[in-house]
């Protein structure tokens, strides 16, 4: 995906594996790390992204379909999008799992770390994407380098 000056943004695609939910939290790190987002940003967006993967690669689809993972960060705003894309039908659905349950819960955590969550249809018009987003303000340090080098 192109960047704007107001804008950056990578989006990628994993295969439907176990190893898909680390691959994309490392992605993940190295490219917060590169904007510039603090730790606390970090590990709420690393932990729902790893929801949010799990979750997808648990959707019955053929074998060969991937999952599309982006990141955005709107620099005006200071927000943060984490989207995961799948070609399943459905919609992901907020649920209260029984104690006893040893699923269920990766939506619950989304809704407590994210600023706001949705869903909404592909571009493509197969499957869904889920978001969520956080307020990310960005490392000052970071932002007083860059504006050292662009005067």
């Amino acid at each position: 995906m192109a960047e704007s000056p107001g804008s950056k943004e990578v989006a990628f695609r994993l295969s439907r594996c176990r190893q898909s939910v680390p691959r994309s939290r490392a992605a993940l790190r190295t490219v917060l790390c590169e904007w510039g987002l603090g730790q606390d940003v970090l590990e709420s967006a690393e932990l729902a992204l790893s929801e949010l993967v799990t979750n997808a690669l648990r959707v019955p689809v053929p074998s060969d379909r991937q999952v599309g993972v982006g990141f955005v960060y709107c620099v005006e705003t200071q927000v943060l999008r984490l989207e995961v894309s799948d070609a399943g039908g459905g919609c992901p659905v907020l649920r209260t799992p029984d104690d006893d349950e040893t699923c269920g819960r990766g939506l619950l955590l989304v809704e407590a770390l994210a600023d706001r969550w949705g869903v909404c249809g592909r571009e493509g018009g197969i499957g869904k994407t889920v978001w969520a987003e956080f307020k990310a303000p960005r490392v000052a340090l970071l932002l007083a380098r860059e504006q050292g080098s662009a005067g």
